[in-house]
């Protein structure tokens, strides 16, 4: 039993039983910010938590009334193995966001399909081979650009290059001779100022933003030569706050379309990412949907509207 769960009490009904599904892997959960918060407002909510790992083949999943994907942030390092557990799991109505939901989430060619549906997304080409690579990286129209793999997690096989550098299409190589597609994006510049704006949705309605500092240096670096996410509470500007709402329709749009959730139901939890290209608009640079970081630090009411919202699925 996780320590942070507390028996039910043996004088009442039987207290709601959640669990959070995150990994054996205790060494990368130092970053899960959102942990004392979530044990904190579900204590005092009065509902059992539990943080039960994927990997874990004695855990009961269906003994839980809601199962809630958090940080199995392993996932990317097991891929057919999470793949396979989330396959087990289809059934469990209980599991949000749903099964079908994560799938189509975990690789971001979902970008593709946001942008063919008119949403303004960072421009980004695809590579599946060293040819397509080649010329991915030759059209980009920037001074910087970033090299990645379209199923990562924390910045793996990530990095931020100068225009031309040899070092970009090494490292393209390095994601395709490991099985993944490249994605090539030109790196908008006011990263460096202004870093990224997060906005976290809960039960279809924003909660609250944060700013994230610049991860990436130059020529596949990380800043400080770790990964160290630099969060400050944010307010969104007009054209952000349109863009994130347009964002959310269009997923809830698609997820209602496929038949992932049931009609006038909404995702338990979105997150999306922006940047501000270089000729100043806003542009979605990532769509979290199954285990992002919340940053429930940057607004003390979060916690409890997250717990919220997961009483209103029990």
């Amino acid at each position: 039993m996780d320590p942070d769960h507390s028996p039910s009490s043996a004088d009442g009904p039987p207290r709601p039983r959640v669990a959070f599904v995150t990994t054996l892997d205790t060494a990368i959960l130092h970053d899960d910010f959102d942990h004392p918060f979530h044990v904190e407002a579900f204590a005092a909510a009065g509902i059992d938590l539990d943080h039960a790992a994927w990997e874990d083949p004695d855990i009961e999943w269906e003994a839980f009334d809601l199962v809630v994907v958090r940080s199995a942030w392993n996932y990317v390092d097991r891929l057919d193995d999470f793949r396979e557990w989330l396959h087990a799991r289809r059934p469990l109505l209980t599991m949000h966001n749903p099964v079908d939901l994560i799938e189509w989430n975990m690789d971001k060619l979902y970008l593709a399909e946001l942008a063919a549906a008119g949403v303004a997304v960072v421009p980004t080409s695809y590579a599946t081979t060293v040819a397509e690579l080649t010329v991915a990286l030759a059209e980009v129209d920037a001074r910087q650009v970033i090299v990645k793999p379209t199923i990562s997690a924390g910045s793996r096989l990530t990095g931020r290059f100068a225009h031309r550098s040899p070092g970009a299409p090494a490292l393209g190589r390095r994601i395709l001779d490991a099985g993944f597609t490249v994605m090539v994006q030109p790196f908008a510049a006011s990263v460096d100022r202004i870093g990224e704006i997060g906005t976290v949705f809960i039960d279809g309605v924003i909660s609250h933003s944060f700013r994230k500092g610049p991860l990436l240096d130059d020529e596949g670096a990380l800043r400080g030569g770790e990964y160290c996410e630099e969060i400050t509470a944010a307010e969104l500007s007009a054209d952000e706050r349109e863009l994130v709402v347009v964002v959310d329709a269009e997923v809830d749009r698609i997820v209602h379309a496929r038949g992932w959730l049931p009609p006038d139901s909404k995702l338990l939890y979105a997150r999306y990412d922006l940047v501000r290209l270089d000729d100043g608009t806003p542009a979605l640079l990532e769509a979290e949907l199954f285990e992002p970081s919340l940053f429930l630090m940057v607004d003390p009411a979060s916690p409890v509207r997250f717990v919220e919202a997961v009483r209103a699925r029990l």
